[in-house]
């Protein structure tokens, strides 16, 4: 039974919650102050197809006034999360690093989330 994308968002919403209040945590148990999107309507959502195995995923994405990406979010057919905001900033605790993304995965109710970690480049 095909759902249309705009059931697949209604449908959605408590997710989001969950998904913004995992990614703030994440980000304050690292004292990184971020203002997430918040967790109101995606700039942009879709029904998409595994080229793999046909199962069908609903994929939203956040962006800016100006159309710059924020960040997306994926519920795979069995029901598990994965998300990801870019945040782009210095480490505030290991100066050799910066925070590219905070990221969530899992399932509703069990959600995890981690920071994706990059070096800073050496300068000459």
């Amino acid at each position: 039974m095909e759902t249309t994308v705009e059931a697949r968002l209604h449908a959605a919403r408590p997710v989001f919650g969950e998904i913004q209040s995992v990614l703030q945590a994440c980000l304050q148990r690292s004292a990184i102050r971020l203002q997430l999107p918040d967790e109101g309507e995606p700039t942009r959502s879709e029904v998409r197809i595994d080229p793999f195995d046909r199962s069908e995923c609903f994929y939203s994405e956040w962006r800016s006034a100006r159309g710059d990406f924020l960040g997306s979010m994926q519920i795979n057919g069995d029901g598990q999360v994965y998300a990801e905001f870019d945040v782009l900033l210095a480490h505030p605790h290991q100066p050799a690093w910066m925070v590219e993304a905070v990221a969530v995965w899992g399932w509703p109710g069990a959600l995890k989330s981690e920071l994706r970690l990059l070096p800073v480049l050496e300068h000459e």
